[in-house]
């Protein structure tokens, strides 16, 4: 089966989960299924960037002027690149319904090309909110299957868009062989308001542990500031390429995941999980489908610092109790988010969609 997957960033010129998990969903797929798999994505100003993967790669011509024409040249770009290779395609895979699922209501209607859309977080969380990008998301809930993360999401649209038609399917993960023997407690991803990093500053004021900020973003200045504040041991890494975020994790003893907003089911949870960390993170979106309070690590309300800091000292202080989570942590992420498991549930997602 050709299996066309549009997604909006990628790897390197943006490296987040969607596009993280995106790259390694490709791979899998033309690897280990045997599908032909082409990605359909932007392209940014300087030389192409040299890509050695087993799938076929079109930057499409955008313009980066602002955020709204970059997302407007590439809906347009990316609708004329799929109309003109709808023939040979026997199934439209859009990451993130806003916008890519847009498109792919518009190639649909124009060419018949069967498609369905896969809601990562922000994407539907913060388009829902802008009167034209909601009206985007309820013609793409009508047309097509929308896919989200954990059943806690589904429950999400459905209070808002009640006729959609949604399946629940996670993201894959690799189960590691060695498990993390580490001191520091951990974050990584982007240093950006709805990760809720300022929360985490906050929460450890007094903790006699190494805390560790991995990643970058426009908070990082305000948040060094912060941690000047503070009375804690806290280092900023800055942004590390994918392959060695592991390394990091493999130091930890606990992931703090403060998030406030956005989020669907962040893909380095189900990283530290597999890597025995337990997770303290919040009541927000997916999160607490996987980060089951009490057993594979906390959730807390979300912006409740106070809380946030009991929990994250619950887990650094009682040795048992931590090696207790990160085993139950290990096993539930093995047993539910494997990779072999994903790729055979989206086999049966390309059948039922391409019929």
């Amino acid at each position: 089966m050709h299996v066309a997957i549009l997604v909006k960033e990628f790897p390197p010129d943006v490296i987040g989960g969607t596009e993280t998990q995106t790259v390694r969903m490709a791979r899998e797929l033309a690897v280990e299924s045997g599908h032909e798999v082409t990605v359909y994505t932007k392209s940014y100003p300087g030389p192409e960037p040299h890509e050695d993967v087993p799938f076929d790669l079109v930057r499409v011509p955008t313009w980066h002027y602002s955020p709204f024409v970059s997302t407007l040249t590439f809906v347009l770009a990316a609708t004329l690149y799929l109309l003109g290779d709808a023939r040979n395609i026997d199934v439209l895979q859009c990451m993130m319904i806003y916008p890519s699922g847009a498109v792919g209501y518009l190639v649909s209607r124009l060419t018949g090309l069967p498609y369905f859309a896969w809601i990562r977080g922000g994407d539907y969380y913060f388009a829902r909110e802008v009167a034209f990008k909601r009206r985007l998301l309820a013609t793409v809930f009508d047309d097509a299957l929308v896919l989200v993360q954990t059943e806690s999401v589904a429950e999400d649209v459905r209070e808002e868009f009640p006729d959609a038609t949604l399946g629940v399917l996670g993201n894959g993960v690799d189960i590691p062989d060695r498990v993390a023997d580490g001191d520091a407690a951990t974050f990584v991803g982007r240093l950006k308001h709805q990760k809720g990093v300022h929360n985490l500053v906050s929460a450890v004021d007094g903790l006699d542990e190494e805390v560790v900020i991995v990643g970058d973003g426009p908070e990082r200045e305000y948040l060094e500031r912060l941690a000047d504040g503070v009375d804690a041991d806290i280092t900023f890494i800055g942004e590390v390429p994918p392959d060695r975020v592991p390394e990091y994790l493999l130091s930890s003893k606990l992931l703090v995941l403060p998030a406030v907003d956005g989020e669907g089911l962040p893909n380095v949870l189900l990283e530290a999980m597999a890597h025995g960390v337990p997770v303290v993170s919040t009541t927000v979106a997916g999160i607490p489908d996987v980060v089951q309070d009490g057993e594979t690590g906390y959730v807390v309300p979300p912006d409740d610092v106070d809380a946030l800091a009991d929990r994250i000292r619950r887990v650094c202080e009682d040795d048992a109790h931590r090696a207790e989570l990160a085993d139950n942590a290990r096993a539930f992420v093995e047993s539910e988010y494997a990779w072999d498991r994903l790729l055979a549930e989206l086999d049966d997602v390309y059948e039922s969609v391409a019929g």
